[in-house]
């Protein structure tokens, strides 16, 4: 699905940089301004300097994880009401701690590694057309 009408900005936040390439390839063929961020403390110092209008978290990230991150995102007013889909190649959902499923679920989105490319953009570009 490519959705070349959109010019939102996306900010993809995993340590995989092979998963960080492709995605941001991806997003930006899909008409999508896409930044990356190689950990959550690199994540967070984006996230207080620009807006973004979707997040893409890995769950489990250097200095800062995706869920931490998702906290503090959460709390700003200007996150608030953003979106947010984590993403993880080594946690099944259903293997979470419960207090870390419990932050998940609170996400707009979890996306298992490796995905579908059909289904990524189906679930970024849903999330941003709201």
């Amino acid at each position: 699905m490519i959705f070349r009408h959109e010019k939102k900005r996306v900010l993809v936040a995993d340590d995989d940089k092979d998963f960080l390439s492709v995605t941001q390839s991806l997003l930006e063929f899909s008409g999508f301004k896409a930044d990356t961020a190689e950990n959550g403390e690199d994540a967070l110092e984006k996230i207080k300097k620009h807006k973004y209008d979707l997040l893409i978290l890995d769950v489990v990230m250097p200095k800062i994880d995706g869920i931490r991150l998702f906290q503090m995102a959460k709390k700003s007013k200007r996150y608030a009401k953003v979106p947010v889909i984590f993403v993880s190649g080594h946690v099944n959902k259903e293997r979470l701690e419960e207090r870390q499923r419990e932050v998940v679920d609170k996400a707009d989105g979890y996306i298992e590694k490796p995905f579908k490319t059909k289904t990524f953009l189906d679930t970024v570009g849903g999330l941003l057309k709201k």
